[in-house]
């Protein structure tokens, strides 16, 4: 994931869910998941590897 979002120049935030308690409540309640990568895009959240969807939300961001 790091290595997808970098190539492309997008900046992001990463949380170590295992070692912070903090950061996997927040993503079980802001986004009902409990599994890694969880990755928000603008409004969607992608839960698990999807680099096709993933590609899909960053190309649409550099459209607008």
């Amino acid at each position: 994931m790091r290595e997808l979002l970098s190539a492309r120049g997008v900046a992001f935030e990463e949380r170590d869910v295992s070692a912070d308690r903090g950061a996997l409540r927040d993503m079980v309640r802001r986004y009902h998941s409990r599994t890694t990568p969880t990755v928000v895009v603008g409004e969607e959240v992608v839960i698990g590897f999807d680099p096709r969807r993933l590609e899909e939300l960053l190309n649409a961001l550099e459209s607008h």
